[in-house]
């Protein structure tokens, strides 16, 4: 694996991972009225060559390029699934790099990226906007704001900027010059960037077949219509003790401006309702390796439209970071890191779900 430089030290707050059951089963086929490609060929340069990272600049964004892995299984003659993640508020790109990182190191398998390269996804790692005179601390628009309820985050939401638009532009720049799965396109992140996976659920769920969302709500749906298009499949993490993003509606922050954020379990229960999943969930256990008192309970609605699932994994004692990583701020900020499992558990959950061709 190609060597990923850190540019520095991101003020980002982290948040935990995402897991799936235990065993995997084939994608299922989700309703969308997006095309799906079927020949592809380059129109552009490739940015990076198959096992490596770069940073590739974005036409119209200049300030915003966004950091792409591509595994060395990669092959141009055949669609590549890709996961984009979203880093925290006050981070960036480099900064989403480390948060699924065991101690931070970014050559570490255990790493997002590392869990790519031997799965056969690509790993893109957008950047949000940054303001003077801050400019390296950047923030996503992921909706609220009205009645008391959080602007998440920042000035991007209180400016409104549209990255929406902005992520489209990178998978579009993006499928220029890799053969990427149009179906197999799932977005993550944490806290802020959580919160702005919700909001490309909502909006663009054309695009995007699954999310993941980490320690961050659907705050977009507490001052906006959340309307996808078709059924998203939605995984949401969040820890019991997590002093940032509180597991339950609250005021809770460690940075950032001040109002409501949306609790876990109102938001995976939206999203069931939206989905028109079963009522009652099913509930069991994670497997609890290091049997330290910790453990994850998982609460799965099925039965939902278009064979999707949402599920909310509770982490016990879990802080503002995403299991198995590296937390950007000291414990007694963000709390507990749970090393139960990571990032391969967020995969096989993504990975189950790939968008079709059929009518909900």
């Amino acid at each position: 694996m190609a060597r990923w430089f850190v540019l520095g030290a991101a003020i980002a707050l982290v948040a935990a991972a995402c897991a799936s059951p235990d065993t995997p089963s084939p994608p299922a086929t989700v309703p969308v009225t997006s095309p799906i490609n079927d020949v592809w060929s380059p129109t552009a340069d490739p940015c990076v060559t198959a096992g490596a990272s770069a940073s590739c600049p974005l036409e119209g964004y200049p300030e915003r390029p966004y950091e792409v892995f591509v595994p060395a299984s990669y092959r141009p003659d055949e669609p590549i699934p890709v996961i984009v993640a979203f880093h925290g508020g006050g981070g960036s790109s480099q900064s989403a790099m480390t948060m699924s990182c065991p101690n931070g190191d970014v050559e570490d398998p255990g790493c997002l990226h590392g869990v790519g390269d031997r799965e056969g996804f690509v790993t893109v790692y957008p950047n949000g906007t940054g303001f003077l005179p801050l400019k390296r601390l950047r923030t996503w628009n992921a909706g609220g704001g009205s009645d008391g309820w959080n602007c998440a985050s920042g000035k991007a939401c209180e400016r409104n900027i549209d990255d929406v638009a902005y992520v489209g532009r990178v998978i579009e720049s993006l499928g220029e010059w890799l053969n990427i799965d149009r179906s197999r396109i799932y977005a993550t992140g944490l806290s802020n960037g959580a919160a702005f996976s919700h909001r490309l659920a909502c909006e663009r769920s054309g695009t995007f077949a699954a999310i993941a969302a980490v320690a961050g709500s659907n705050q977009f749906s507490t001052g906006s219509p959340c309307e996808p298009e078709r059924p998203v499949a939605v995984m949401q993490v969040h820890g019991t003790d997590d002093p940032c993003w509180g597991y339950e509606t609250s005021d809770a922050r460690c940075i950032g401006n001040a109002g409501v954020k949306l609790g876990a379990l109102e938001s995976v229960t939206g999203w069931a309702k939206r989905n028109d999943c079963s009522d009652e969930p099913q509930v069991g256990d994670l497997p609890d390796p290091l049997d330290d008192a910790a453990r994850t309970i998982a609460t799965r609605w099925t039965g939902c439209a278009g064979g999707v699932e949402v599920v909310l994994l509770t982490v016990q004692g879990g802080g503002h970071t995403w299991p198995s990583g590296s937390p950007a701020l000291s414990p007694d900020r963000v709390g507990r890191v749970t090393g139960d499992w990571g990032s391969e558990e967020l995969w096989a959950f993504l990975s189950r779900f790939a968008l079709g061709e059929t009518s909900r």
